[in-house]
């Protein structure tokens, strides 16, 4: 709690010395027109415990989901969901497609479709299943359908489908309405956006939440809802929501079957800095020669270090460096040595003396995968024993503690995203203080150890937390899937590599400056959408990630009220609170924020303080 304390109170004091720097040209850039932030704020483990709600009944919803067991792509919206309803905090049960006659759909709050064959594998008729739901039961219809026949004829009336043609390839989305958090008026587009979707006419009364449009102009809803009877139905008309990339929109697909949803969140913005500090800043290069008349370490130094302090002071973001010490590609713990570098001193005090953290990438560059744990074309060198790979860590603490005596090594990202289970076996061992592991989000089907994760608390008490995004200049997929993530875990996680000039596939032929205008503008737009959310370090992060992860919220909703409390209330706790109605606290023990744009049906903010609060849902 101390060590939080101290930190926000250097980088207040810090954010108050640099307001000036705002208005100042830095190589004829300026941040004119950016607010001052306020800086990262510290979360405190209370260890408390709430005294739960008085109820007779569980008070989490349930849901069913069908799938085809046989087909991998329905295998992947299984899982997929599996994962968004957990952090949705929806109970849920899996069930063949070829079984539902043997179930009772009013057993559930909600059916969830999760197969495109449901025309050839629903061995009962798909009427009993819209009878559900003109009984008061919610669908979501989690994929476009494979193929048309009797059972869609039968049925697609009660979707709010007014007529239906051929399926459209389309690569642009466009959203329409608030799916999540600040997603209205936002479009997306490119070949990773390339999906099907059926073309469909729909009642004047469905909300459509995202269209789908193709080259040539046409497009067709892709998200939308529709009351139909004492019920509701939602479709996500395409394939797309079995992609982990996907999951926050597939969660919003959930959230629209309900007029008033409540989840926690981890409320954290969280920037990593690759190889930093490291040795790639003593190296010359041929790109910053020519174009800045310096060598690589002159332009880190007078360059690129200070644009990248300016823009977060700017907004009181909070970096966290990655230390690796050396590059060689040795793996025998007799040959780990290390010669002492004025240039990773000075970049690691600067980062320090900025009142950032500094983690774990390790001795050197090498993954901790054993043999064939990375793809041979990288050309990286295989540890032969878990021992090793802890012996190159303890090497790094010895380090550490030689160049920076102050810092103790609490988070741990893997080079190159590769990590094997003995590999991190090996972290937890030689990394005493360890509690953030940092892999990545989106499982791209590489070849190789991959650490791919979700934001979860590990059984051995390690805070999961992956990083979602990266680079200096976010293209539209990166975008997406930044907002998809924070639409489900109330997280940005960005990773930043400081070679990108170097690179020309990450750069994209860009120079330093043109790569800095794309992060401030991204930064900028970040910000200025979501102020509420905070700038925290990795370690920070992790411990947002557990008072989110041990929360368990009991919530009534009533037509006039939310009455609620929260078992393991370990720190203050962030929910998104989704709602038709106008919400008001009724004490101290909660507060409101809204944080969608605009009046009428949207998200909130909600800060639970105390176990039990209750919110009034004033009808304006």
């Amino acid at each position: 709690m101390n060590r939080n304390y101290n930190k926000l109170m250097v980088l207040l004091g810090l954010c108050v010395a640099f307001a000036a720097v705002l208005l100042i040209s830095n190589n004829g850039m300026t941040l004119q027109g950016m607010s001052l932030r306020p800086a990262s704020v510290s979360v405190t483990l209370t260890g408390e415990t709430a005294e739960p709600l008085q109820v007779t009944a569980s008070t989490e919803p349930r849901a069913l989901v069908l799938y085809s067991p046989q087909r991998q792509d329905s295998v992947d919206h299984e899982e997929n969901l599996l994962i968004a309803l957990k952090h949705l905090r929806i109970q849920a049960d899996t069930l063949e497609l070829t079984r539902t006659q043997s179930i009772s759909y009013n057993d559930y709050d909600m059916v969830i479709l999760a197969s495109a064959y449901w025309e050839a594998e629903l061995t009962d008729s798909a009427a009993r299943l819209m009878n559900y739901v003109e009984e008061g039961g919610k669908l979501l219809l989690a994929t476009v359908p494979e193929s048309i026949g009797s059972q869609f004829d039968a049925s697609y009336r009660r979707m709010g489908i007014v007529d239906f043609g051929d399926y459209l390839n389309y690569d642009t989305v466009t959203f329409s309405g608030e799916l999540l958090p600040g997603l209205t008026g936002r479009t997306f587009s490119g070949d990773t956006f390339d999906d099907v979707a059926l073309t469909v006419t729909l009642e004047d009364s469905a909300c459509i939440y995202a269209w789908a449009e193709d080259a040539e102009g046409r497009r067709t809803p892709l998200i939308w809802s529709y009351d139909c009877g004492q019920g509701r139905v939602a479709v996500f008309n395409s394939t797309s929501g079995r992609g982990d990339f996907w999951r926050g929109i597939v969660a919003g697909c959930v959230n629209t079957l309900s007029d008033t949803v409540m989840y926690p969140i981890i409320n954290a913005l969280c920037l990593f800095i690759d190889d930093f500090p490291s040795p790639q800043y003593e190296s010359e290069s041929d790109v910053v020669r020519e174009e800045y008349n310096r060598s690589a370490r002159e332009f880190y130094r007078d360059i690129w270090w200070p644009d990248m302090l300016q823009i977060a002071k700017a907004y009181g973001d909070v970096y966290t460096g990655l230390f690796v010490a050396t590059y060689n590609a040795e793996t025998d713990p007799a040959r780990l040595t290390y010669t002492e570098s004025s240039t990773e001193l000075y970049f690691g005090n600067s980062l320090l003396k900025s009142g950032y953290e500094m983690g774990a990438h390790g001795y050197n560059h090498q993954p901790l995968t054993l043999a064939d744990g990375t793809p041979a074309e990288l050309n990286y060198t295989p540890w032969a024993s878990v021992q090793d790979m802890t012996a190159s860590l303890r090497t790094l603490r010895e380090i550490t503690a030689q160049l920076f005596p102050a810092v103790t090594l609490r988070s741990y990202v893997p080079p190159s995203n590769y990590l094997s289970a003995e590999g991190r076996r090996a972290v937890v061992q030689a990394l005493p203080d360890l509690e953030v592991i940092s892999g990545i989000y989106t499982n791209e089907e590489e070849d190789g150890e991959v650490y791919v994760q979700d934001f979860t608390v590990a059984e051995d008490g390690i805070a999961e937390f992956p990083r979602v995004t990266s680079g200096m200049a976010p293209d539209d997929y990166e975008q997406m899937s930044a907002l998809s993530a924070l639409g489900l875990y109330g997280t940005v996680s960005h990773f930043i590599h400081p070679d990108d000039i170097f690179d020309t596939e990450r750069g994209g032929g860009k120079n330093w400056e043109e790569l800095y205008r794309s992060y401030c503008a991204w930064i900028g737009d970040l910000h200025e959408t979501y102020p509420w959310l905070r700038p925290l370090s990795a370690t920070e992060a992790g411990d947002a990630l557990r008072i989110c992860d041990a929360a368990v919220p009991h919530l009534i909703f009533e037509s006039d009220r939310i009455t609620g409390s929260v078992e393991n209330l370990l720190g203050p706790v962030s929910f998104y609170l989704k709602t038709d109605g106008t919400p008001k606290a009724a004490d101290d023990a909660c507060t409101i924020r809204r944080i969608s744009a605009g009046d009428g049906p949207g998200y909130y903010l909600v800060t639970v303080q105390r176990p039990n609060f209750t919110i009034r849902l004033v009808t304006e």
